[in-house]
C-alpha cells in the first residue's frame, strides 16, 4: 500500500466505520425483528457506534463532518430500531417502564432539536447522560423476551 493510500485510509477510517453503521442500520430494516441475525447485526452496529469516536480520537482525525455523520447515523439507528421493536415494547414491559422508555426517547429528540436550533447544525452532544441513554436504548431489544434469545 502506498503512503498516500495509507494516509487517506488513516484519515477516513473513523468515517468508514460510521458508514458501516449506516449500512448495518439499513440492513436491519428487512430483517425479521428480534431474530438471531437481527441481534448479531444490532450488536455490530452498536459496536461501530462506540468504535468510530474512539478511533477518531486515537488517530487524531476528528472532524466536523465526522461528528455530523455520527449524529446522523445515531438518529437513523435509533429510528429504525424503535420502529422495529415498538410493537414488542407494550407486550414486554409494564406500562410505567414503557412510559419511561418513551420519556428517554423524547428527551433525546428534544436535545437534538435544541442543539440544532441553538447552533444551526445537526449535531449530538456527547455528554455522559447522552451516552448513557444511547447505551440503554441500544440494550433495549435484549430485554424483550423472544423465542430466539432462549433458543
Amino acid at each position: 500500500m502506498c503512503d498516500n493510500t495509507y494516509v487517506m485510509l488513516k484519515k477516513n477510517i473513523a468515517n468508514i466505520i460510521t458508514l458501516l453503521r449506516i449500512i448495518g442500520t439499513i440492513a436491519l430494516i428487512p430483517m425479521e425483528t428480534l431474530s438471531n441475525l437481527y441481534f448479531i447485526v444490532h450488536a455490530v452496529v452498536g459496536a461501530t457506534d462506540a468504535l468510530d469516536g474512539f478511533v477518531a480520537r486515537k488517530l487524531k482525525t476528528t472532524s466536523a463532518f465526522g461528528a455530523k455523520l455520527d449524529s446522523l447515523s445515531d438518529i437513523l439507528f435509533y429510528t429504525v430500531m424503535l420502529i422495529k421493536i415498538s410493537p414488542y415494547l407494550r407486550q414486554a414491559f409494564p406500562r410505567y417502564l414503557w412510559v419511561l422508555i418513551n420519556v428517554a426517547i423524547g428527551v433525546r429528540i428534544i436535545l437534538y432539536a435544541l442543539v440544532y436550533f441553538k447552533e444551526r447544525t445537526f449535531l449530538s452532544r456527547h455528554t455522559i447522560l447522552n451516552k448513557l441513554t444511547g447505551f440503554m436504548m441500544f440494550l433495549l431489544p435484549y430485554f424483550i423476551p423472544t423465542k430466539y434469545l432462549l433458543a
